[in-house]
């Protein structure tokens, strides 16, 4: 093969979903670093490939990746793969592929699965654009602060969810967005358990709250824009509309959101939300 960095998706569950291209490169390249090698393994064996394996990982990539352009400049050609999906893509890689690249090696992309655009494909979400933020962070406080700063966009939000934060973080939607907002939320992309729910987030949550089987697994959840506009606040003082939006966003969400909406000076605004605060 040509001595390069191929940056290989595989499957993000059903193993059936890898492309015919990504074995013939896997079976012909001259090494593959990997996130696990034991993930890889079974991937590897499953399809017959016996190949040699190296660790690329979170916690050891700035290290592994001077050693593996060292590989590349002596003629080997070499895979990258995460566990599940497109490498670089919220797991490891893009360090790997940064330096490469400026050193002037050849990087070549495998495509294939993407959980993103999976799940964005069967949201029903009429939209041309998105905005990705890869997984929530792990304290409510944060998880809140980049949901609030979503919820002042007039796009589609996509991000990731651990299991053990799926309950927390549609709570706080609903605090955010309001009970009658729908979302979009896929479990288990292309796995035996796969599930999809599209409803608001009242009724999402009562179902998560009552079926504890729904917090398994590995969450997408799609977050289209609220339906805001000047007829929302058609009779409602600036200075009224400023107390309400600062009890949930931050005093500069706040004065970004009633900006727009009452068109008027951001310095004024901010003035006035200065002096409620006080």
């Amino acid at each position: 093969m040509i001595p390069a960095l191929y940056l290989v998706a595989t499957p993000i569950g059903n193993l059936e979903d890898i492309t015919y291209r990504a074995i013939g490169v896997l079976k012909n390249v001259d090494l593959i670093a990997c996130e696990d090698t034991r993930h890889t393994s079974h991937l590897l064996s499953h399809f017959g490939i016996k190949k040699k394996l190296t660790s690329l990982h979170q916690h050891n990539e700035k290290y592994k990746t001077d050693k593996l352009l060292k590989e590349l400049e002596g003629g080997v050609s070499i895979a990258y793969v995460s566990d599940a999906g497109t490498p670089a893509i919220s797991d490891p890689g893009a360090h790997l592929v940064n330096k490469a690249l400026k050193q002037g090696f050849k990087v070549i992309p495998v495509p294939g699965a993407s959980s993103v655009i999976s799940a964005f494909s069967v949201s029903g979400v009429e939209s041309t654009q998105f905005e990705f933020h890869g997984f929530l962070p792990n304290s409510d406080s944060k998880s809140k602060k980049l949901l609030n700063e979503m919820s002042l966009k007039r796009i589609p939000a996509i991000f990731f969810v651990s299991p053990h934060r799926i309950l927390k973080t549609i709570e706080i939607l609903e605090v955010i967005y309001g009970s009658s907002h729908e979302v979009f939320i896929a479990r288990e992309l292309t796995k035996i358990y796969e599930t999809l729910y599209k409803d608001e987030l009242q009724n999402i949550l009562k179902q998560f709250r009552l079926d504890k089987d729904n917090l398994k697994g590995e969450f997408v959840v799609i977050v289209e824009p609220m339906l805001m506009s000047d007829k929302d606040f058609e009779g409602l003082p600036l200075k009224e509309a400023l107390k309400v939006m600062m009890k949930e966003l931050t005093l500069n969400q706040s004065v970004k959101l009633a900006t727009s909406i009452f068109k008027k000076s951001k310095k004024d605004v901010y003035n006035l939300a200065l002096e409620l605060k006080k």
